[in-house]
C-alpha cells in the first residue's frame, strides 16, 4: 500500500508545526481573571492546553484557525503568513485566471476541488484574513472564488465563521475604497473528487517546496521576535500586530484617505474606546495590560491623561474586562481611517491629588487617601470593635 504525498512529505522532511505561540500576549497571562479560550474552543486537533497561557501539543494539523480566532494573535505560523498567501495568489496573475474578461483568483480548502492548477490550497478557508484579500485585489485580481467543501462534515467547520467575519471585514475596507467598488467574491460549495496519483517529479518538486519553506520559516521566527518589545512571558511586553501592520502597508499603498464611519463589531479586529473620566481612578491597569501598547499617558499640570491609538487595537477588550471602576467602553461608531492612522488621542483627562498619608499620587474625587492607606485604616478599627 503506497503513501499519500502528505505522508511521504512529513517522513522526507521529518516535519514539525509550523505555529508558534507566545503566551505573554494572551489575555489569560495577562489578566488572570479573563476567561477567553477561543483557541482551543475552535482547535480541531484538541491539541491546545491553557496554563494559563496556551502551548500547542504533538497533533498539530496546521490548519490556522487558531492564529485568525486570537485577538491578541499570540500564535503565528512561522511560514504561511499573511504577505506570503498574498505572494502566492500575485502568482496566478495571467495563469488562466481571465473569466469574461476579468482577472479571477480561485481560493480552496484542503476539501474542496480546486478550479485549476493555478487554484491557491489552504487547510481551510477559516485561515483567510482581510489583508489576504485585500492584497490579491490590490495585486490585480477583479473576482476572488472561494471554493469550500462540504463543511458540515468536515473537523476544520468552525474555521466557516472565521471566514464570514474575514469577508465582512473585507467588504467595509473595499466599499470604502474609491475605483473598487466593481470588485466581486463569491463562495461556492464543492466537495473534491478522488485525486490521482502525482508523479515522481511531482513529489520531488513538492518536496522542495516544503525546504524552502523551512528555511524561510526560521528567518521569519528571528523577524518577530525581534518586534517584540521585553521578555515575551512577561506582561508588560507590547506586541506590534504582524496583521495590522500588514494592513497599514496596504492601505497605504492605495493611497487610501478616507472618512468613512463603521460600526463596531465584537467579531473584527478593530476598535476604538471610550472612557468615563468621572468614575477612572488612574489606576493604570489597562495602560499595564494593553498588549500592543495602544493605551498610554502622560503626566501634566497635576492632570493624567490617557491616550488611545486606534491604529494598534486589535480589539481583544482586555483593558475593558479588567478596569476596576468599569469606566471604559467602545465606541459605537468611529472613522475607518483611524485603523491606519498611526495617531495617540486623548480620551481622558483626570485631574490629580495625593494620599493625605502616604503621599501616593490618586484621582480626584476618589477620597483622601489611597486604596493601601484606607486598608490600614479600617484594619485598627475594626480591632477596637
Amino acid at each position: 500500500m503506497s503513501l499519500s504525498v502528505l505522508n511521504i512529505l512529513s517522513v522526507a522532511l521529518n516535519e514539525t508545526p509550523k505555529i508558534s505561540a507566545f503566551p505573554g500576549f494572551c489575555k489569560r497571562v495577562r489578566f488572570r481573571k479573563s476567561n477567553c479560550q477561543r483557541c482551543v474552543e475552535i482547535c480541531p486537533e484538541n491539541v491546545i492546553s491553557l496554563n494559563p497561557g496556551p502551548t500547542i501539543n504533538n497533533g498539530c494539523s496546521n490548519c490556522d484557525l487558531c492564529l485568525n480566532v486570537c485577538p491578541t494573535e499570540v500564535f503565528q505560523n512561522n511560514i504561511y503568513t499573511d504577505q506570503y498567501l498574498i505572494n502566492q495568489g500575485k502568482s496566478f496573475l495571467g495563469k488562466g485566471q481571465r473569466q469574461g474578461g476579468k482577472k479571477r483568483l480561485s481560493i480552496h480548502c484542503h476539501q474542496a476541488e480546486n478550479q485549476n492548477e493555478h487554484s491557491l490550497s489552504i487547510p481551510c478557508l477559516g485561515r483567510i484574513t482581510e489583508n489576504i484579500i485585500l492584497g490579491v485585489v490590490l495585486s490585480g485580481f477583479d473576482e476572488v472564488e472561494l471554493r469550500q467543501g462540504l463543511c458540515s462534515q468536515c473537523r476544520f467547520r468552525q474555521g466557516e465563521k472565521l471566514l464570514k467575519n474575514s469577508i465582512v471585514a473585507s467588504r467595509i475596507l473595499l466599499e470604502s475604497m474609491m475605483g473598487l467598488g466593481c470588485f466581486t467574491m463569491g463562495i461556492k460549495e464543492k466537495e473534491k473528487k478522488n485525486e490521482a496519483m502525482l508523479s515522481r517529479r511531482e513529489i520531488f518538486s513538492k518536496i522542495s517546496s516544503k525546504v524552502k519553506d523551512q528555511a524561510e520559516s526560521f528567518v521569519y521566527q528571528k523577524v518577530i521576535r525581534e518586534k517584540l518589545t521585553g521578555d515575551p512571558e512577561n506582561k508588560k511586553t507590547k506586541w506590534l500586530s504582524p496583521k495590522r501592520e500588514l494592513l497599514k502597508k496596504l492601505l497605504r499603498q492605495k493611497g487610501w484617505e478616507n472618512s468613512t464611519i463603521t460600526k463596531y463589531n465584537p467579531e473584527l479586529p478593530w476598535g476604538k474606546i471610550k472612557m468615563d473620566e468621572k468614575n477612572c481612578s488612574a489606576c493604570g491597569i489597562c495602560l499595564a495590560l494593553c498588549p500592543t501598547g495602544a493605551i498610554s499617558k502622560k503626566l501634566e499640570d497635576g492632570c493624567h491623561f490617557l491616550y488611545f491609538n486606534s491604529s494598534l487595537c486589535t480589539n481583544c477588550s482586555l483593558c475593558k474586562e479588567a478596569c476596576p471602576e468599569n469606566s471604559i467602553d467602545l465606541v459605537e461608531n468611529f472613522f475607518l481611517s483611524d485603523i491606519f492612522e498611526d495617531r495617540a488621542k486623548i480620551v481622558a483627562r483626570i485631574k490629580l491629588t495625593s494620599c493625605m498619608i502616604c503621599g501616593e499620587i490618586l484621582a480626584a474625587g476618589k477620597g483622601e487617601f489611597c486604596p493601601t492607606c484606607q486598608k490600614r485604616q479600617v484594619w485598627p478599627m475594626q480591632l477596637k470593635t
